[in-house]
């Protein structure tokens, strides 16, 4: 007996064994996050991807093949949407239409957000724009920026979406739509600071740790954001947006970084990510960058925001080749998979080349 109770005694004052503790007692999360640009819609991109299926309907898919791992490692992606998808007959500009298969491959490339308010929201008109809803809503596609009326605003507008424990909230604006006007009931987000500032206070009452928003403003074809993107990037910045991610000028633009006032905190912006996929060839709009940004939260602290964790870029070049006809691929920097003309690796070198010296302040991720 007195062996037994020692026993007893001794494994009484040992201490239980140091278990890791559950996934959801970790103190902090993460989320990282991708931006691209314009998706266009040149009939040289519609008859490419009629090409590529081989006479069974458009085949968009292996446009984005290269870069798939990539887009698709990342928690959330999102895209602009730079066409309708109005149904045929396809057209492309000045009034794009392209074909449904476009955002299947979009979302089969590893994107999860389609921001629709931009100059070309209207090209189809009432139809187009209702149509191009019902499409991405078919594919299961979040979306923002358009509406077919202000009650569907109102129900879906800010986006949010969580992920890893950490609540986004998603705007959407554009300057205009090329002088068309929709037609009532629909709806385009337009840049106007008083509805923004009404839309950041109603992002607000859901206690999101994050709010995104991105613009489609600035000049086309201007390397440098203008005096406008900056004044409005300030006042997005000082009414509580965390970041904010530029297009429509088709090639890209500076990153900056906007001081808050008494604050040590800034805001990211970057003022164009450049064109995704289009057929534009002339120097500087013939690629562009997926911005990367990964942001974290304590979880420990119960009103803790999320802050911004590590910001890069990965550039790539739209190389447009003959394969019975025009085919497009989407290359990332370095990438030795096709075997390319000396005057395409110099053309797709100095795209490279100038998109470093736009974006010196920015490190370059790997795909």
């Amino acid at each position: 007996m007195p062996i037994l109770i020692l026993l007893l005694f001794t494994l009484a004052l040992a201490k239980p064994p140091q278990l890791p503790p559950p996934p959801n007692l970790q103190d902090s999360a993460s989320l990282r996050l991708i931006f691209a640009g314009d998706i266009m819609g040149h009939m040289t991109q519609v008859n490419a991807a009629q090409r590529e299926a081989e006479g069974k309907g458009y085949n968009y898919k292996p446009v984005f093949s290269a870069l798939k791992p990539y887009f698709s490692s990342a928690d959330i992606a999102v895209i602009n949407l730079e066409h309708t998808l109005a149904g045929p007959p396809f057209s492309g500009y000045p009034q794009f239409s392209s074909p449904d298969e476009s955002m299947v491959a979009i979302k089969d490339a590893g994107f999860d957000i389609i921001t629709t308010a931009n100059n070309h929201s209207l090209d189809r008109g009432k139809q187009g724009l209702e149509r191009t809803i019902s499409v991405l809503d078919s594919l299961h596609l979040k979306h923002l920026g358009t509406y077919r009326d202000t009650a569907e605003r109102d129900s879906n507008y800010p986006l949010f979406l969580t992920k890893n424990g950490i609540k986004l909230a998603f705007l959407n604006y554009t300057y205009g739509t090329n002088m068309l006007v929709e037609q009532f009931p629909n709806v385009v987000n337009r840049i106007d600071t008083v509805k923004i500032a009404e839309d950041i206070k109603k992002a607000k009452t859901e206690s999101p740790d994050f709010i995104i928003s991105i613009m489609h403003w600035g000049i086309e074809y201007e390397n440098s954001e203008n005096a406008e993107q900056r004044e409005l990037a300030k006042f997005l910045a000082q009414n509580g947006v965390h970041l904010i991610v530029g297009g429509h000028p088709h090639v890209v633009q500076p990153f900056d970084k906007i001081a808050l006032p008494n604050s040590n905190d800034s805001v990211p912006v970057i003022y164009s990510v450049g064109n995704f996929f289009s057929n534009q060839r002339d120097r500087y709009t013939n690629g562009g960058i997926i911005f990367d940004i990964t942001v974290k939260k304590s979880l420990n602290d119960k009103y803790g925001k999320a802050t911004v964790a590590e910001i890069g870029y990965l550039p790539f070049w739209v190389y447009r080749f003959t394969k019975n006809g025009n085919v497009f691929r989407l290359l990332p920097q370095n990438n030795t998979e096709y075997k390319m003309s000396s005057e395409d690796k110099s053309v797709m070198n100095l795209f490279f080349e100038d998109t470093q010296k736009t974006l010196k302040n920015l490190p370059i991720k790997q795909p």
